[in-house]
């Protein structure tokens, strides 16, 4: 099994995320960025949850997904996704990038094995 790491960045929408900086970011500008993550949400999890579903084949079999974002009010259209496969990713990039807003940009960091981990997993 490798851990394949994908960046998505998505075009800035709000204010803070426009601007760049949200250091002292305003109530309506934190309910900005929070709708503008919610439809990203929304819009890529039916998609992100059927990719373990999808029937055995060759390669790129996906047993589990997980997305991460960014947690600063100002970089909130920045996001990680982690997906474990068999081997390949099958096209994972390309399908999710024909869902997501122009000028939104999908790219591998790379395909990961586990070499070590902490604390360490029961032997049980």
């Amino acid at each position: 099994m490798a851990l394949v790491a994908i960046k998505v960045d998505l075009p800035p929408t709000g204010e803070l995320e426009t601007s760049g900086d949200g250091r002292a970011p305003t109530d309506a500008q934190m309910a900005e960025e929070s709708q503008a993550r919610q439809k990203f949400l929304d819009l890529v999890s039916p998609y992100l949850e059927s990719l373990p579903k999808r029937p055995p084949r060759r390669a790129g079999n996906v047993s589990r997904v997980e997305l991460l974002g960014r947690g600063v009010w100002s970089q909130l259209n920045h996001y990680l996704l982690l997906v474990t496969v068999d081997s390949g990713i099958g096209g994972v990039e390309e399908e999710l990038l024909a869902l997501l807003p122009e000028g939104s940009e999908v790219a591998a960091v790379g395909s990961f094995s586990s070499l070590q981990e902490w604390p360490a997993p029961d032997s049980a």
